[in-house]
């Protein structure tokens, strides 16, 4: 790898720091080699963000990948358009960015099924194991079906063979530099909720709220090409089912209810969290369900321990509630949750592997980030919003970070 002077020049605006890249690819050898792999192709672009270090900058459909081989060389594949970007923004050797299509005058190849065999071959992978995007969970290859077929085909000394369970077990373990990110995107996240509820009135819609959210990410500094970000309103001017609608320009009105669900992005990496509060004096019934998610969230907090299973944080929630409390069943409420996951773990995409659900054995590991949500909602008739707190959590050596402390975990009330 040249790290001298020459490269310095060249990479002149880096999506990671050059440390940060150098780290992740020895690994991803360390990593290859235990998993019986030569080598990586990998079309999802948060993949190649990862890998390579190369973050799109605009949503197109051409295909663009990267492939790592066991020496920790890295290629990208790119069209033409985006070339020159590669170049300033990644701290891959230059004749290892393979660009496609064009005029003519650049002399590139026009097909980018071409380009990907051409680089296979110069990695000297064309007859080794490549590991690729075909398994589950989450991470689809981005590439069309006959295109993979095409490479397959033309490669025919080649074995592929699923990599995401080694993609997702480094992936999930996040270095200092992405936890710093994560810490950042979720400070910014919490005060556009934080903005959000002090704005909130009687009258104001939900859409008012989301400019206000928005207005607050961008202020903060998260805002990007392409923009990215997820951020979901429930209840609200709309029913209280878990839907998950866009903002409406319905005004918000006494006595309802709504949260906030997603977050901001930054450098490609999300957050997803979740407050809530209530334009009024809440029921008795609402006041009651807020109640028994926060005994939930308590309970599954108590399991967030370096050694123990993910499986353990679930059954720890379930415990409160799997069984309705009596004096809630009284009142027509037969259940409290509405899915069978109770949270994720958290980083370029906004819900990464593991879920915390109650058969998953993965074992807790310092370096880890998971967004735990727990519910005690109002099923069937959904009267009231119910509480649905969801907070996240950096796993350290000795228990946990609570990422997202900066905003209390509480229903707000807005009078």
């Amino acid at each position: 790898m040249n790290d001298g002077i020459q490269l310095e020049k060249r990479v002149t605006d880096p999506e990671i720091p050059y440390d940060e890249f150098k780290g992740r690819i020895e690994r991803t050898k360390k990593m290859m080699a235990e998993s019986g792999l030569d080598g990586l192709l990998l079309f999802n672009p948060k993949n190649v963000y990862y890998y390579s270090g190369f973050r799109r900058t605009w949503t197109l459909e051409w295909p663009q990948c990267c492939v790592v081989n066991s020496k920790g060389e890295v290629a990208v594949i790119t069209p033409q358009i985006l070339e020159e970007y590669a170049c300033s923004s990644t701290w891959l050797e230059r004749d290892l960015i393979q660009a496609y299509g064009g005029s003519k005058y650049w002399g590139l190849p026009q097909d980018p099924i071409t380009a990907v065999v051409d680089v296979i071959k110069k990695l000297g992978l064309e007859n080794k194991t490549i590991g690729v995007e075909t398994g589950s969970p989450t991470i689809p290859m981005m590439l069309a079906f006959d295109n993979y077929v095409k490479i397959t085909n033309q490669l025919p000394k080649a074995t592929f063979k699923d990599a995401i369970k080694m993609i997702w077990s480094q992936r999930m373990i996040k270095s200092p530099w992405e936890q710093d990110i994560m810490r950042k995107v979720v400070a910014i996240t919490i005060k556009g909720w934080k903005n959000c509820i002090e704005k909130a009135h009687v009258g104001i819609t939900e859409r008012e709220l989301l400019k206000i959210c928005w207005q607050t990410f961008i202020d903060e500094g998260a805002y990007d090409t392409p923009m990215q970000g997820d951020v979901m309103f429930r209840g609200g001017a709309t029913p209280f089912n878990m839907a998950t609608p866009r903002p409406v320009d319905r005004p918000l009105l006494k006595g309802t209810q709504m949260f906030f669900d997603g977050g901001a992005s930054l450098k490609g990496y999300c957050c997803d969290c979740q407050r809530q509060f209530s334009i009024g004096k809440p029921s008795d019934l609402q006041n009651r369900l807020v109640e028994v998610s926060e005994a939930g969230m308590l309970a599954a907090e108590g399991a967030i321990k370096p050694g123990n299973r993910i499986s353990d944080i679930h059954k720890a929630a379930m415990k409160v509630i799997d069984n309705v409390p009596s004096d809630l069943k009284k009142q027509g409420v037969d259940f409290i949750y509405s899915h069978t996951f109770m949270g994720h773990s958290e980083g370029l995409h906004i819900h990464e592997w593991p879920w915390i659900t109650g058969d998953e054995e993965q074992i807790i590991q310092p370096g880890m980030i998971l967004a735990v949500e727990i519910p005690a909602l109002d099923i069937p008739q959904f009267r009231v919003l119910g509480g649905f707190p969801e907070d996240i959590y950096l796993i350290t050596e000795n228990g946990y970070e609570q990422l997202t402390a900066g905003l209390e975990r509480k229903q707000y009330i807005v009078e």
